[in-house]
């Protein structure tokens, strides 16, 4: 037993951040509409990662506002009994600019700490709006390889891609193809929104959208779950392998503007032997 959970803490660490590799990103969706300096409130968010239903860590979400757009920062410890055999830690942000009413990635670090392989990231984007379509240079360093890419569309990573998703999806919107840099190289992917239904947090009930992408060449499905009245922020994420529930990551609480605090259920660590 406690071989099998110092073995997990290197994947709960990096699931977070690495589980849209299997798809990201919203890829054109926020380019239609004009956007508004901040069309998303600023919030805190707290996450339960849990294993085959145990709480192995936990993850917080800042998003606030910049001169030009936002800053979104990411912070993920283990907890409960994973905790006592590593002290490993994930601290990823994305500077998110609005240039020319579209929402553009300009930077991103991220930074794992522990014994394992080097998986950190330090990436900057340049954009040229001189030219239709704005060009982006992607330049910087993943694990220890240098990178020199260009994009004519946006990109997003594995943090930033709340942000446009935050904003675009509806019920009315079935497809949302997705451009992501995952990596070290940008691809496509897409989501699908396949139903939606009642879930209940912080002592209400919400109508929440699915959102599903499908991996047919690895039998994996991810599934994330909105809540449009609360900005659509994603309450549940759940990493499907063959039709079996392999891992969630499950919203415990929010506040948006240092409003009211939304708690929903408190997921328990797993602290015994």
């Amino acid at each position: 037993m406690l071989k099998h959970h110092y073995n997990v803490k290197l994947f709960v660490l990096a699931f977070i951040c690495t589980l849209f590799s299997q798809g990201s990103i919203s890829q054109n969706l926020s380019d239609e509409a004009p956007l508004s300096s901040h069309a998303l409130p600023e919030f805190h968010a707290k996450y339960a990662i849990q294993f085959y239903g145990v709480k192995a860590a936990e993850a917080h979400y800042k998003l606030s506002y910049t001169d030009s757009g936002y800053k979104f920062t990411q912070d993920t410890k283990l907890s409960g009994l994973a905790s006592m055999f590593a002290d490993d830690t994930v601290s990823a942000v994305s500077i998110v600019d609005v240039i020319d009413d579209k929402l553009l990635l300009t930077k991103y670090t991220y930074i794992q700490t522990g014994k394992e392989k080097n998986r950190n990231e330090d990436i900057s984007i340049h954009w040229d709006t001189t030219v239709i379509p704005a060009k982006g240079k992607i330049t910087g360093t993943v694990r220890s390889k240098n990178i020199d890419l260009e994009t004519d569309t946006a990109v997003w990573e594995a943090l930033s891609f709340q942000l446009p998703l935050m904003i675009d999806a509806n019920k009315d919107i079935k497809n949302y193809p997705y451009k992501a840099l995952l990596k070290g190289k940008i691809d496509t992917y897409n989501f699908v929104l396949t139903s939606s239904k009642k879930i209940s947090f912080a002592n209400k009930e919400y109508t929440a959208l699915q959102m599903v992408r499908t991996d047919p060449h690895k039998k994996r499905q991810l599934h994330i779950w909105l809540i449009p009245e609360l900005h659509n922020i994603p309450v549940k994420i759940e990493n499907f392998r063959k039709g079996k529930l392999h891992s969630k990551i499950e919203l415990e609480s929010v506040q948006f503007n240092n409003a009211k605090i939304y708690l929903g259920k408190q997921i328990e660590d797993d602290d015994e032997f």
